[in-house]
């Protein structure tokens, strides 16, 4: 039986300090690198989903003739399969317009969720009402400016990973001066 023992975990971790210091300024890097050049970013962006959605495709089409269904879910497994494989293809070899597409569809997705979450706040007693209305409002507004300022804020994907990139690589560096410093290495 194998048991949690955080000491050894923490001083695991501590060894390896340097690593998650190393792997924050390459982020940081990456995301700085992004956030200058928002336009490759976006590109790159469409392009990695794109292959994601192939290869999704390619998941769906190779499940459904090997796992045991019925004949209407296996031709719905095709379905999905060929329409990510399209998608995919799409984006790959079109990333421009797939921007754009993507732009819509995430403007499209903040709108309803941030109408959801209002929804959700105005109809429940949850003890976080004020936090989902706020987070609402911030979905619905941002979507909204999204959508209307389509295709120019397809650029906002690219601004987006970069900037995700730079947060997760100043976290990355902090806990990094976290765990070096809990003790001795």
């Amino acid at each position: 039986m194998q048991t949690f023992a955080p000491d050894a975990d923490a001083t695991a971790a501590r060894g390896k300090w340097a690593w998650f210091l190393i792997y924050g300024v390459i982020l940081v890097v990456v995301g700085l690198i992004a956030l200058y050049n928002a336009v490759d970013a976006t590109l790159v962006t469409t392009i990695w989903v794109g292959f994601l959605l192939l290869f999704g495709g390619v998941v769906e089409l190779f499940s459904a003739f090997t796992y045991p269904r019925s004949i209407g879910g296996r031709i719905l497994h095709i379905v999905l399969g060929l329409l990510y494989i399209a998608a995919g293809l799409t984006l790959i070899f079109n990333p421009i317009s797939g921007a754009i597409t993507l732009a819509v569809i995430i403007a499209i997705m903040l709108i309803v969720d941030g109408f959801l979450r209002l929804w959700f706040a105005l109809t429940t007693d949850a003890p976080d009402r004020i936090l989902n209305i706020v987070l609402g409002i911030i979905d619905v507004l941002l979507g909204a400016w999204l959508w209307t300022g389509i295709p120019m804020t397809a650029l906002a994907i690219g601004f987006y990973v970069g900037f995700a990139l730079l947060i997760a690589g100043i976290s990355w560096i902090m806990l990094s001066f976290r765990v070096k410093g809990s003790g001795a290495a």
